[in-house]
Parts: C-alpha cells; structure tokens; sequence
C-alpha cells in the first residue's frame, strides 16, 4: 500500500468514525418504532382518522338538532314600521250594521249616542256616504313579544330523528373504515421501509465482500498468480453495486417519509425501525392465516346496508308528506301606535292569541308521487350496486388467499435457494483460489446469492402485503402483531 492510499484510507476511517459518533449523538432523540408502535402513532395522530372523528361529532350534534324541532320554538319578536300613506276606511249608514239600516230598539240609549257622534264626525253631511272616507292608524306602529309555536303531531320530524340516527352509525362506519384503510397503509409501507433496509443491507454486505475479494485478487495478481483480467473484472463487478446502493438508499428514504406521513409526524424527526423481514419469517407460520371468508365485517358492505337504511327511512319520510300535521301557536304582544318619537309617553297594549293549524296536504301538483318514486328507485340502485360490490370482494378475497398461499411456497423455495447458492459460492471461490475455476464463475456465482436473497426478501414482503390486504377486505380493525 503506497503512500496515497494510506492517507486515502486514513481520511475515510475519520468520516466513518465522525459519523458514528454523530449517530451515537443523535440516537437518543430518535424515535424507536416497531408495527405495534407505528400503528398505535397513527391512530391517534393521523388527519384522516382525526376528521372522520369530527364527522361522528358533527352528526350527533345533528341528532340532537332533530329532537330539538320537537321541543317548543319560542323567539322574541321587535317590530317598528312607519306609516308612509295611512290607510283610508269608508263606512255605510250605521256602520254596515244590519245589511244597509239598523233599528234603534236594537241598541241602548248609550250605543246610540256614541253611533250619532261617530256618524256626525265621519259623515258630516247626513248622508248615507262617508264620503272621503277617514284615514285610520298612526304613523309610528312599535310592536314587541313572544312568539311560541309546538309541532303536535308531524310525522315527517319523527323520521327525521330515525334518519339522523342512521347517520350517526354511517358515520361510525366510516370512520372505522378510516382506520382500517390507515392500518392497511401503514402495514406495508412499514413493510416497504424494512424490505428496502433489508435490500441495502444485502447490497452493502455485498459489496463489502467484493471488496476484500478485489484486495485478495489484487495481492494474488502482484504476486504473478492471476491474470490482471481478473483485477478488472472484480473492479467492474464491485462499481456496478454502487449505483444499487443508491437506489436502495434513495427507497429508503422515500419508505421512511412516507411512513412518517400516514403516522402524522414531522418528516425531519429522526427515526430508526426496529426488525427486519427475517423477523418475520421467523413467525410466519405461527401468525394465523383467517379462515373466514365472509363479508360481514367488511365496512363496504356495513356502508352499502347503512346507506340502504337511510334511502328507506327516506322513502318512508317522502310517503309522509300525504299525512296530516297539527301544531300549536301562542302570541303574546304589546302594540304602541304614535304620531311622534316620545317615547315616555307612549302607551303600550297587549295582545294574545292561542291557536291550532291542522294542515290536510289534498294536492301539490303531483310532487310527492314523484318523489316517493324517485326514493323507491334510489332503493332499487343500492341492491344492485351492493351486489356488484360483493362480486369484487369475494374476487379480491379468492385473490388474496391464492396470492398468500403461492408467496408461501416462493418464501420456501427461495430460502432454499439461498442456502445453495451460498454453497456455490463458496465453492467457486475455492475453485477459483486452487486455480480450477475462472473470475467469470466467482462472479456468476455471487450474482447468484445476491438474486436469491433479493428474491427471497420480496417472497416475504408480497406475503406480507397480500395478508394486510385479506384483513383490509375482511374488515379486521387491528390484527395484533407478535412478529418480533
């Protein structure tokens, strides 16, 4: 090793030391995670779940709205208005008393005087005209009271609250759903964070041993025994994985950040996973594969019944549109009228009223039919889409299952492989070192390991991510995780 190369080798072994130490460093701020850990992170940190919580929220403030319309309305009630042209009243003899005329025997002697005094000040003349007629009101009008009204018997605000409480489990069920789609997320990307740990760590170790290959080629070749063919073949093989090791950099980096994003953290927080894949294969066959295939936890299908739910509460509430409504109303006012703006002078009147509306719907010019139909119809759609539905998760479910099944057998096969091609390896490179194999072998040879373990790594992540689709499509909440 000459002089270059030695102050070479010094400057990187002070950049790996500088590096660890700032590992070691950082190490204590960074957030330690497994599955259970991320899931737990994501449940109550993401937007998405937060939200769908909300909406939950949202609809039982709603409920509550709908049983209020049963309650009593009561509003306070202030009213100015101003008189711009007053209105002008004309009266016919005696007032309109009596079709035209009236007998004074019908009336006290007091009733008499106060009609001649009104005749003499609206009917100057005597006759059986008023002539110009009299303007009558003020033109301040100032009113103020209570207002009470109470639905007795509304069919339609019954419904209502049933319709409302649907919604509620509607939205429960999607918020559940929220959650089932979340975990299904952050099971495979945790699942893509370790398979691209794993894949750099095969192509790190990797190049490590092509590495001390290449000196050990190197020194042989100083020494007269190989070929400098041999040099330059080794050199090639061990620059081609450093642009893998990059690529496999690179997916880690985007896997960790996408990983941070479904758990709702900050993308700058440091964070190391803990495990690999290995792990998993471990206990691959202890983790119970769901044997039942039915679809009733599945939230499209809880959805598509709750939604069937609420399109029935609204074809029965479009049908009570024909039914009867009787409500109550009580007014309690006090009227001022005035020429002026003294208010301390003002008098002020009361007026009351209780009353009853019966309301008989005969005829809207075929409005309600139409819209019973259209509800029947919205009926009709919700069967048949829930049909098709049901056709596609039994197809994914079938899907799953074979795809498990087959990721199994590669898992074991590829494990199998592993095995031989390290034994083949291993063996050409005893050939190639007592001089009966070639560079070309030992190279075929360790692309060969390399293949295998990429391969059998793939095997258990595609088993992986089919098993968190099956839950997904099962409707399982969060299936506990004991893969360490």
């Amino acid at each position: 090793m000459n002089q270059r190369s030695i102050i070479l080798f010094l400057l990187l072994l002070v950049r790996v030391l500088a590096g660890l130490s700032e590992t070691a460093a950082q190490q204590p701020d960074s957030l330690l995670i497994d599955l259970n850990r991320a899931l737990e992170i994501a449940l109550s940190e993401n937007p998405t779940v937060k939200v769908a919580d909300m909406e939950i929220t949202k609809k039982q403030y709603a409920k509550k709205a709908a049983y209020g319309a049963l309650m009593p309305q009561m509003d306070l009630i202030g009213q100015y208005q101003r008189a711009i042209k007053r209105q002008t009243v004309y009266f016919d003899e005696g007032f309109g008393l009596g079709g035209g005329g009236f007998d004074p025997g019908d009336y006290t002697d007091e009733e008499l005087r106060v009609l001649e005094v009104l005749q003499k000040v609206m009917m100057p003349g005597g006759g059986t005209d008023s002539g110009e007629g009299i303007q009558m009101g003020r033109f301040n009008v100032w009113s103020g009271g209570l207002n009470v009204s109470l639905p007795l018997v509304v069919p339609s605000l019954w419904k209502n609250i049933q319709m409302s409480e649907v919604d509620i489990q509607l939205s429960i069920e999607k918020a559940r759903a929220s959650r089932i789609d979340l975990v299904n997320q952050v099971k495979k990307s945790f699942f893509s964070l370790l398979l691209a740990q794993d894949s750099h760590d095969v192509f790190r170790k990797t190049y490590q041993t092509d590495s001390i290959n290449l000196e050990d080629i190197r020194n042989r070749y100083n020494q007269g025994i190989v070929a400098e063919y041999d040099v330059i073949t080794a050199d090639v093989r061990l620059k081609s994985l450093i642009p893998n090791i990059l690529q496999s950099e690179n997916m880690m980096r985007i896997a960790e950040l996408q990983l941070k994003m479904l758990m709702g953290i900050d993308s700058d927080m440091p964070m190391k996973v803990i495990g690999s894949l290995d792990d998993y294969e471990k206990s691959m066959f202890d983790a119970i594969i769901p044997a039942d295939t039915s679809l009733m936890n599945n939230s499209d299908i809880r959805q598509f019944d709750l939604q069937a739910e609420q399109a029935k509460k609204a074809y029965e509430l479009q049908k009570l549109q024909y039914a009867p409504s009787l409500v109550t109303s009580f007014n309690w006012t006090y009227m001022s009228q005035n020429n002026d703006f003294k208010f301390s002078t003002y008098r002020w009147d009361p007026y009351s009223m209780l009353g009853f509306t019966l309301q008989i719907p005969l005829f809207s010019g075929g409005q309600r039919y139409h819209n019973v139909k259209q509800a029947q119809i919205q009926l009709w759609q919700l069967a048949e889409q829930r049909k098709d539905v049901e056709r596609g998760l039994r197809l994914s479910i079938r899907n799953n299952y074979d795809l498990i099944h087959k990721n199994i057998e590669q898992i074991v096969a590829t494990q199998s492989s592993v095995e031989q091609a390290r034994k083949g390896y291993e063996i050409t490179l005893k050939r190639y070192e007592t001089g009966m194999g070639t560079i070309v072998d030992v190279n075929a040879a360790a692309l060969a390991v390399l293949n295998a373990e990429l391969q059998y790594r793939n095997a258990i992540y595609d088993y992986l991510s089919a098993k968190t689709d099956l839950e997904k499509v099962l409707g399982y909440d969060i299936i506990p995780v004991s893969e360490k």
